[in-house]
């Protein structure tokens, strides 16, 4: 019999009928060192610094509704494992390369209505992971048919982003417990 170490994890935000997700919804995030399922983790996102700005995806619009500054990422591919997804989505979206230094927080989905037609995500729960990468390399990078390139933003600037702007809390717990480790 294996026994698993205690999962930590700290609820910072708790979000409710969030319009990108279908369905009446809670969105909880958690400060975490641990998923607490793998499996239904079907996206992937980093939190990438360098000299204190962080590094955001330039979208198209159609990526998002009104495209924008958002932190790289996306699905997770059939048999990749998140931390897997998120290098290949950093560098597919930004020109970066990366390696993954630890998980920080995930947001728990849990859908509250029937589960909405053509929902392709674990219902009723699914939960999407947030890494905190280091930088190994940045190529040249004018965009692609998802986003027109890279930016590094300053925390001055997270104005600018509308994913920053609706993140504060999560974005500031992270920046917190990311300078206590350094």
């Amino acid at each position: 019999r294996t026994i698993l170490p205690a999962m930590k994890e700290k609820l910072i935000q708790t979000e409710k009928n969030i319009t990108y997700i279908k369905g009446e919804n809670v969105v909880e995030t958690y400060l975490v060192d641990a998923l607490p399922n793998a499996e239904n983790c079907p996206s992937a996102y980093a939190l990438v610094f360098k000299d204190d700005a962080l590094l955001l995806t330039d979208l198209r619009e159609g990526e998002r509704p009104t495209g924008g500054y958002d932190i790289p990422g996306g699905h997770v591919d059939t048999g990749e494992k998140p931390e897997e997804s998120v290098v290949r989505e950093v560098f597919e979206e930004t020109g970066v390369r990366v390696k993954v230094i630890k998980l920080v927080a995930y947001k728990r989905i849990t859908i509250l209505s029937p589960k909405p037609e053509n929902y392709m995500y674990s219902y009723p729960t699914s939960y999407m992971a947030f890494y905190l990468c280091e930088v190994l390399e940045e190529t040249p990078f004018d965009g692609n048919e998802d986003t027109h390139g890279r930016v590094w933003l300053k925390k001055e600037d997270f104005e600018k982003s509308d994913w920053c702007v609706r993140n504060k809390i999560f974005l500031d717990a992270v920046i917190s417990s990311k300078r206590d480790s350094d």
